[in-house]
């Protein structure tokens, strides 16, 4: 199918980090809208640089979206990917928040597996790390003028990689009072363009220790929203646990909606989405924790919030989420909910 790349260093399996690598293949299909079909079969790369016209329509107007998902291998040696035909939703979701044709489930999961399977190499051993994939789609057409584009390449490579953080003990977040996203934009897809924007808001704070901000709402500017790239659930003092709900301004996370599944059905847990205030949070709040598929289920031990740290040191239900969503993704755990999909030989 593809050559091997010169990617033949040993990995320090121990001190993964979360960095590019390069691995052995990648993925690459081409779409028209209005063709017959769409899509075309694409094929399997060794990994390397790829040709874009520099009049892309990506270049200038941001028309990409991407994905991550990961595979992690279990104790007897399997490969497990989790909640894969979930991402391939999320992506077509994402197309077409941004007029571009979505991507076929079934191929986005067969061509995942086989990303794996050609990868495999790179599945770091069991509870080492996990092979991260990365699903992008960019409109390829040519392009001056603002507006739809009708061509594009669907791209997809595996990367090895260990935790999010370094810190072990809990993240540090600074409570920002405004919005990652605009009231009306593309907050609920996971377009490039979402990103780029937050890199100069974080970078500072990031400089002075933190590892992440929270934004507020862009409304209103007093509701909780999202960091730069996670969910985030609050344990109540006075019961229960609150998340905020899904809008234009807050991705549709899928460790977000495992988290939320797995407290209600399986751990018997309180768990509400509606709006939660910025004041609720620091007055009511014993524990908090972030989801997503870099971060998983993170404890946050601090916050803060006009130059005023509140500590959160609690991690009950953070806890018991991570040991079950790690469970069912290393194949531990009962996988009630048929999230996991193995990757055969």
């Amino acid at each position: 199918m593809s050559k091997r790349s010169e990617a033949s260093d040993p990995l320090d399996w121990d001190n993964l980090g979360f960095h590019f690598r390069k691995t052995d293949t990648i993925y690459r299909a081409f779409g028209r809208l209005g063709g017959d079909p769409v899509w075309d079969a694409g094929e399997f790369l060794p990994f390397g640089p790829v040709a874009v016209s520099p009049a892309a329509a990506f270049f200038s107007y941001g028309l990409g979206i991407f994905e991550g998902q990961k595979a992690h291998r279990t104790a007897d040696g399997r490969i497990l990917l989790f909640r894969i035909r979930d991402n391939a939703r999320r992506f077509q979701e994402s197309a077409r928040r941004l007029l571009m044709a979505p991507f076929p489930e079934e191929s986005f999961v067969a061509v995942a597996e086989t990303i794996v399977r050609e990868n495999s190499r790179f599945v770091p051993p069991y509870g080492k790390g996990s092979l991260y994939l990365r699903p992008v789609q960019h409109a390829v057409e040519s392009k001056l003028g603002i507006g739809p584009a009708s061509e594009y390449w669907v791209l997809m490579f595996g990367v090895p990689v260990g935790s999010y953080f370094r810190a072990v003990d809990g993240a540090r977040l600074k409570v920002l009072e405004q919005g990652r996203v605009a009231p009306g934009g593309t907050g609920s897809a996971k377009a490039i363009g979402n990103y780029a924007g937050g890199i100069a808001v974080s970078q500072p704070w990031k400089e002075r220790g933190f590892d992440d901000v929270l934004y507020l709402d862009a409304r209103h500017v007093r509701f909780v929203t999202e960091t730069s790239g996670s969910n985030v659930f609050v344990k109540l003092r006075s019961g229960g646990t609150v998340t905020p709900p899904l809008d234009d301004q807050i991705l549709a996370g899928i460790t977000r909606d495992s988290a939320i599944r797995l407290l209600r059905e399986v751990l018997g847990e309180t768990i509400d989405e509606r709006p939660l205030p910025i004041e609720e949070v620091l007055d009511d709040g014993e524990e908090i924790f972030c989801t997503g598929t870099a971060w998983t289920v993170l404890h946050v031990k601090e916050l803060d919030y006009r130059g005023k740290v509140f500590p959160f040191p609690a991690t009950r239900v953070q806890q018991a989420l991570l040991d079950e969503i790690r469970g069912i993704q290393r194949g531990e755990r009962d996988d009630r909910f048929g999230w996991v999909t193995e990757v055969r030989a």
